[in-house]
């Protein structure tokens, strides 16, 4: 279990090779020069750090037990052993067709008393899939899980399982080594990172039939996707509650790890509302809240569902988070969390989150300093977006946010940690800290999009 000043790095191995690029010949064109800048200030509606970016599209937090940094995203790779191989079960065709995410929400077991292992495994096996992507850009491919949400096609998965993060080459500039000779030290180009979506995803079903999936969206922040096939007739997953979890509780993860088709492992809750900060591959951080169990996650089981004793679905897993030098540590993504971000991908494609509509940094010794603060810590306002609810209620550059709804807050992870507990529409309190003293102003937030980028 990790302390509460944690600084361990997770990281992540996908399980294609992506074939290396071939560095790009110079030729006898002539190349101009790079200006290169750092922004000092993040737009408070996007990602946490991410210089001109909207506070709101990222999630945050000013706890910073442990962080994640993502190597590539596509699932499947090696880790620890399996504990059980299950045979596949046939689908059954006359499955419930009431798709509705509030009624899987509130679905009641159809026992209430525990189930036996094998019942959960047997229960459960129908409504977990294997999923394949296949990314062209990338020159790979990689598997993860998934869950079936509803009758006719919805499928829940990580996003990390149909995106993924590889190297390419570019040109930088440096030009034709005979006009510049420092490009024949490693000149000339430059490694750089980028992120694709997969080109085509495949859905195994349990009873071995696939079928071509479409990305109906996905969310980096929450690490969380929604697939569709052209399907009707599945045996969706009897969804649970993580809100009243306890340690010590059974938890189950079933999955397509390591390529070994479905298998089983077998543990406990271990842990509940852990924060993990992970890089995002558009720039930024995100801090998500999670379960751990010490029930086995590999590569391969992202995307599949931590079960209960019941045989209900209580997270959603990811190998993404787990740390390969450390054994029966896992998390997953509460379910209860995660059901109104599927709902936001299955009704408009992405997710709606709050914005305030500023641009800020963090206050540093240097930064009281210069601007001759009357405090040590918060956020000082750069710029207020026209129009934004910042500017209706009043918020004007050069002010210092403190706290927000009366707690405290350091700096701009803190600043998109308290608004991201707030929906769109909704009001929130923001204390700035002025000459004549402090004063709070209600402001209702304003909803951003990913279409806002």
């Amino acid at each position: 279990m990790y302390g509460d000043n944690n600084n361990n790095n997770y990281t992540y191995t996908a399980n294609y090779t992506p074939v290396e690029p071939e560095p790009p010949h110079n030729g006898g064109k002539k190349a101009g020069k790079i200006a290169a800048f750092i922004l000092a200030v993040a737009l408070v509606g996007g990602a946490s750090g991410f210089g001109g970016a909207y506070l709101a599209d990222s999630i945050s937090s000013d706890k910073n037990e442990s962080s994640a940094s993502e190597q590539s995203n596509a699932d499947t790779s090696s880790g620890s052993s399996v504990i059980a191989t299950v045979t596949a079960q046939p689908q059954n065709s006359d499955a419930n067709k009431d798709n509705s995410l509030g009624n899987l929400l509130n679905i009641d077991s159809a026992n209430s008393d525990s189930l036996t292992t094998k019942e959960i495994i047997q229960r459960a096996t129908p409504s977990v899939v294997m999923i394949t992507s296949k990314f062209t850009e990338a020159q790979g491919s990689g598997t993860g899980t998934g869950i079936v949400l509803s009758a006719d096609g919805y499928i829940i998965t990580n996003c990390h399982v149909i995106n993924t993060t590889y190297q390419t080459y570019q040109n930088d500039d440096r030009g034709n080594p005979f006009d510049n000779p420092f490009s024949f030290f490693g000149g000339g180009y430059k490694i750089v990172e980028q992120t694709t979506q997969a080109d085509e995803v495949t859905v195994t079903m349990s009873d071995g039939s696939e079928h071509k999936a479409a990305i109906i969206g996905s969310d980096e922040n929450t690490d969380l996707a929604l697939l569709k096939i052209d399907v009707d007739g599945l045996i969706p997953a009897v969804i649970g509650s993580s809100n009243d979890l306890e340690l010590g509780e059974t938890a189950v993860t079933l999955g397509y790890p390591l390529g070994l088709g479905l298998s089983a492992s077998e543990g406990i809750v271990s842990g509940l509302e852990k924060e993990l900060t992970t890089e995002l591959s558009s720039g930024g951080t995100a801090t998500m809240t999670l379960i751990q169990t010490d029930a086995s996650i590999n590569p391969g089981n992202s995307g599949g569902p931590l079960l209960n004793c019941k045989g209900e679905v209580i997270g959603i897993t990811s190998s993404k988070l787990v740390n390969s030098s450390i054994e029966g540590v896992g998390f997953a993504i509460p379910i209860t969390d995660a059901m109104p971000i599927l709902d936001d991908l299955m009704n408009k494609g992405y997710v709606s989150t709050p914005k305030i509509g500023i641009t800020g940094t963090d206050i540093t010794s240097a930064v009281k300093r210069y601007y001759n603060l009357p405090v040590e810590s918060g956020v000082l306002v750069v710029s207020v977006e026209a129009g934004s609810c910042a500017d209706i209620a009043g918020i004007a550059e050069g002010d210092v946010i403190v706290a927000v709804d009366g707690k405290d807050i350091s700096d701009m992870n803190g600043l998109v940690a308290a608004k991201n507990k707030h929906k769109p529409g909704e009001a929130m309190t923001v204390t700035l800290a002025r000459s004549d003293g402090n004063i709070d102003i209600e402001i209702i937030l304003d909803e951003s999009t990913d279409e806002d980028q």
